[in-house]
């Protein structure tokens, strides 16, 4: 994997999971990857896809390396910096392990001290590995919000169909809940039909009221499953929005650094538009309601003696029998020459 080769992901995926936790490794694997800064998205792409499947200990010396390539980067002003910021959200709920998270702490407090990143971006990295481990569900990809809210619907009617039922045990005129109360009231009647049959209406109170009471259970429960998906699901999508935002705010930053640079620049560039030429003030301007007296043509009486001498000559030209003498064309008009 020379400088000048193109980049070979299977073989630098390779040579991550090999890494060895020494400082020679370490710097090694490091100016191999500020050589190959030119494909700083695939290099670090990379590395996150190995985090995700080597074991705990490895992941911390990924988070080494990556340590090694930043600072470098920052005092660089390489790509490293921001291409790794975009995903260290993602990578570090991957290293909340009690064995590598204070060594993981470290990483951050040093990145803090030296001003690697900001202080908010750092914060949300902090919290991000002392919160509890989340385990993702495979229905995380799947969730739908329109799927919650018709479970919350749901769970609104079976709840008020619930509350029907038991009030309808309530206004029963038998102690349903009270046996001693129930079997008292049932010696003092006289009727045995009547009484075994408000029992019977009874019994069918109960059992309604058990039915809509289990129905709401099955119901909440798959709410309650629901809710744990979205929650897992909208924290996922705060961390994606979030590693936006950063992306964003940096390059905002560049922007903003961009036109500094050329604010400074400007004053030292030569004026190319022309300036406009400066008004004879000795010369005066005719105003808009002048009106300029243009000179009158003398009538010579020239176009009449022009206008003479053509019909002179045309009519002086034709003779009394229509010949053209005087046009020297006297000798195409013979007899020969019709």
């Amino acid at each position: 994997m020379g400088e000048a080769e193109e980049f070979n992901t299977l073989a630098f995926e390779k040579r991550l999971m090999h890494l060895k936790d020494t400082q020679e490794s370490i710097q090694g694997l490091s100016a191999w990857c500020l050589k190959q800064r030119p494909h700083h998205k695939k290099i670090v792409s990379s590395w996150l896809n190995v985090l995700k499947r080597v074991k705990v200990e490895q992941r911390l010396v990924l988070f080494y390396l990556a340590n090694d390539v930043i600072q470098y980067s920052k005092r660089k002003n390489y790509e490293f910096v921001e291409s790794w910021g975009l995903n260290l959200q993602k990578a570090t709920p991957l290293v909340r392990d009690d064995k590598v998270r204070p060594k993981i702490l470290r990483i951050f407090k040093i990145w803090e001290q030296r001003s690697v990143y900001d202080d908010e971006f750092l914060s949300d990295l902090t919290g991000l590995l002392s919160a509890g481990a989340v385990k993702k569900s495979d229905d995380d990809s799947e969730f739908q919000p329109s799927q919650l809210v018709n479970k919350i619907k749901q769970c609104s009617v079976l709840e008020a169909d619930t509350d029907l039922r038991l009030k309808e045990i309530h206004e029963s005129h038998l102690e349903l809940s009270d046996a001693e109360l129930l079997r008292a009231s049932l010696k003092e009647r006289g009727n045995k039909d009547d009484v075994e049959k408000e029992l019977n209406d009874g019994i069918a109170c109960v059992e309604r009221y058990t039915a809509a009471l289990q129905r709401e259970i099955v119901a909440r429960e798959a709410l309650l499953a629901l809710l744990s998906t979205a929650t897992q699901y909208y924290a996922t999508q705060r961390g994606e929005v979030k590693v936006v935002a950063y992306a964003y705010k940096n390059f905002g930053a560049r922007v903003k650094a961009l036109k500094r640079k050329l604010d400074e620049l400007i004053p030292t560039l030569p004026n190319a538009a022309p300036s406009p030429p400066q008004r004879d003030e000795d010369v005066p301007s005719p105003g808009p309601d002048e009106d300029l007296e243009l000179p009158v043509p003398e009538n010579t009486g020239d176009d009449d003696e022009i206008a003479y001498n053509i019909d002179q000559t045309f009519n002086s030209s034709i003779a009394a029998d229509g010949s053209l003498y005087n046009l020297g064309l006297t000798s195409f008009l013979t007899s020969e020459n019709p």
